[in-house]
């Protein structure tokens, strides 16, 4: 399953970004389920737009009967589970739950500009190492 796919557009041939996918894993005794999403360059290249390059940045992977609750929550069957690099590309999210809003300070952070939410939310942030199961 895909969803909330977000292009910006850097320039007239080029883009980048995030599709959500959910996804299902069946993995001998286990139904593994697992939670991703994909950070994309874009290239328009003869008129044609073209993947440039696909991060995938996972969240959890965990057997449908255990919830991923706490740490590395990469978890499939016979491997030592570890932690994906679903926030690692995204250092608003360490920078909003240091500071949660509360009643105090409800407010959150102001709303992007306009075809700028996927930069102001990466921050400048380096692409992060991706582990493949």
């Amino acid at each position: 399953h895909t969803g909330n796919h977000i292009i910006e557009f850097d320039d007239s041939d080029h883009a980048h970004g995030v599709v959500y996918s959910k996804n299902e894993h069946e993995t001998g005794s286990e139904w593994v389920i697992m939670q991703m999403l994909y950070w994309d360059n874009y290239e328009r290249i003869d008129g044609r737009w073209l993947f440039r390059r696909r991060l995938p940045c996972y969240w959890y992977a965990t057997d449908l009967n255990k919830p991923p609750v706490g740490d590395s929550k990469m978890r499939w069957p016979d491997r030592d589970s570890y932690d994906g690099a679903f926030h690692e590309l995204f250092p608003s999210w360490e920078a909003f739950w240091q500071t949660p809003p509360n009643e105090d300070e409800p407010e959150v952070a102001a709303p992007a500009e306009l075809n700028e939410f996927l930069n102001t939310m990466r921050r400048g942030a380096p692409d992060p190492r991706i582990r493949i199961r």
